[in-house]
């Protein structure tokens, strides 16, 4: 089931401000996830509710001649307030021959977030700036649309704990999609020194720094990717240059 863990890294993949510099702008994009010789269509849509909260959702779904084999969706729900993003509530729900499951209520009032993975579950003390494991990733774009640093970081709630994940800018690169050439950014997480594990990202600078192509590599060396076939970002449908 590896392609459906990709969805995990597929958290990658990133939105910056609307054109009234406030609102996110919404979009649904469409890409085909490869892994151990297996492809599946995968799914990533950004939508603004009329409460004022954003909802980032991934789906996927596997199938074998024709036979549903397992499922994911990841979400995120959070709110954009003062170019700041605070999340409220993340989960994550894989079903099919492996099956898991995640939870994260964000209560900000009493400092606190609720994570649940599975049937365990734990208290963690919130800080200024926490993460989900989607949300961050759309605090990645809106850092590199508003800076000129090359290296960002991040602490992201995972089950009991909190991460750090750094990621630094390469290079700036035109690359060819089925849509055309675009002219990305090109990303990598930053690893402990000796670790062959290897995630790279391609985000369409002139797109709101959407993410156009997705490399992982496990720590056994196994590739897993992730590449754009069609887009719709803020009404206009996505095209080459």
């Amino acid at each position: 089931m590896k392609v459906l863990a990709l969805l995990t890294a597929f958290g990658l993949s990133t939105t910056t401000l609307g054109a009234n510099g406030d609102d996110l702008k919404a979009y649904e994009a469409r890409y085909k996830a490869t892994a151990m010789g297996l492809s599946a269509t995968a799914y990533r849509n950004l939508t603004h509710d009329d409460d004022g909260t954003y909802l980032l959702q991934n789906s996927l779904t596997l199938a074998v001649f024709r036979a549903t084999v397992g499922s994911v969706t990841e979400t995120s729900r959070f709110r954009w307030y003062d170019g700041n993003l605070i999340p409220l509530q993340y989960e994550y729900i894989q079903t099919g021959i492996s099956s898991t499951s995640e939870r994260i209520d964000f209560d900000w009032e009493n400092s606190v977030a609720r994570s649940a993975v599975k049937s365990e579950s734990w208290d963690l003390t919130l800080a200024a700036g926490y993460q989900d494991k989607l949300s961050y990733s759309t605090r990645l774009g809106q850092d590199i649309a508003a800076s000129d640093l090359q290296e960002f970081t991040y602490q992201i709630i995972d089950g009991d704990e909190v991460e750090e994940h750094r990621y630094r800018i390469t290079a700036e690169e035109i690359i060819t999609t089925p849509v055309g050439n675009l002219n990305t950014v090109k990303i990598e997480r930053i690893r402990e020194s000796g670790s062959s594990r290897r995630t790279t990202v391609w985000l369409a600078r002139d797109w709101d720094f959407l993410l156009v192509r997705l490399e992982q590599v496990n720590s056994s060396g196994r590739l897993t990717e992730l590449n754009l076939e069609s887009a719709v970002v803020g009404g206009v449908t996505l095209s080459g240059l």
